[in-house]
């Protein structure tokens, strides 16, 4: 039996379509991860650019993003970036491990300022977080100060007050 070049491209092309869907990403940890994403922004950091996890913060991070530990405990003291590290988990989980994620803040206007400042920030500046976020800067139902759900269908909630 003789298969032309035109069938054998097309059987090609069809295996591979139907083995798509069992390809995935191969795992990364946290640190791995932001390393190779993750940006700091301009407004919300002491210097824009590209993150570089500190040797202090990996433990830190790897513990936050490992699926065995379940309460990270951290005594920290000021400016050890602790906002920017969670940020980068947060990313970690929702473009590599595709979970949801709630962030918790003591007030509802904190809560809103942090989406404000931080997250949506974060969101333009990390490419393959603005990439599950089509409607990043527009009116949607899926882009709010207390949700931003992704493309993906992964969610991101902010939250204050009354239910922190």
């Amino acid at each position: 039996m003789n298969i032309s070049e035109q069938q054998l491209n097309n059987m090609m092309s069809a295996v591979t379509t139907a083995l798509q869907p069992l390809i995935r990403a191969l795992p990364v940890t946290p640190v791995e991860w932001a390393d190779q994403n993750y940006y700091l922004p301009k407004e919300s950091s002491y210097g824009e650019g590209e993150w570089k996890t500190l040797p202090f913060q990996i433990a830190i991070m790897n513990s936050m993003g490992n699926d065995q530990i379940r309460t990270v405990n951290l005594i920290k003291s000021a400016r050890v970036g602790y906002t920017k590290m969670l940020l980068g988990v947060v990313g970690y989980f929702i473009e590599h491990k595709s979970r949801n994620s709630l962030l918790f803040q003591p007030t509802d206007s904190a809560a809103e300022d942090f989406m404000k400042s931080h997250v949506e920030a974060t969101i333009r500046d990390v490419p393959c977080l603005k990439d599950l976020f089509p409607w990043l800067g527009r009116k949607h139902r899926d882009n709010t100060l207390t949700l931003k759900r992704f493309s993906s269908g992964v969610g991101f909630w902010c939250l204050g007050g009354a239910a922190a």
